[in-house]
């Protein structure tokens, strides 16, 4: 039998229950559970839920992002942040805020393979580097 890997279980079930509602759709997720136990992949049924996320995510046009601050944000500012990632990204945005006292300041925003560091201890770092030179 061929290994499926995560990434295509979770890509079949959101293509199979997209457009699924109700009974339909207990039904299709019953039916992959019973396909996930009959393969003996049950153990890596964690990993097809994440990738099962990042799949949706996707497929719904939703970008999943991390905002590092070093103190809670306000609801404004947060605001803000998802503006200018939709205006970034084409994509709505949904924001895991993480505070990290070390950062001193600004934020870090992390999304799909960027990274922004507009913290005050990046800038700082930098500032320590151009005055050594």
């Amino acid at each position: 039998m061929k290994k499926i890997t995560p990434k295509q279980y979770a890509t079949s079930l959101y293509e199979s229950i997209k457009d699924s509602h109700g009974e339909e759709l207990t039904q299709r997720i019953r039916n992959f559970l019973l396909l996930i136990k009959k393969r003996k992949d049950l153990k890596n049924l964690k990993k097809i839920y994440q990738a099962f996320i990042e799949v949706y995510q996707y497929g719904e046009g939703i970008l999943s992002a991390e905002v590092i601050t070093s103190r809670e944000l306000s609801q404004k500012v947060k605001e803000e942040i998802i503006n200018w990632l939709k205006k970034e990204t084409k994509r709505s945005a949904d924001i895991k805020e993480i505070i990290d006292p070390e950062i001193l300041g600004g934020v870090i925003i992390k999304y799909e393979d960027t990274i922004v560091d507009a913290s005050l201890k990046n800038k700082l770092n930098r500032l320590k580097e151009s005055l050594i030179k």
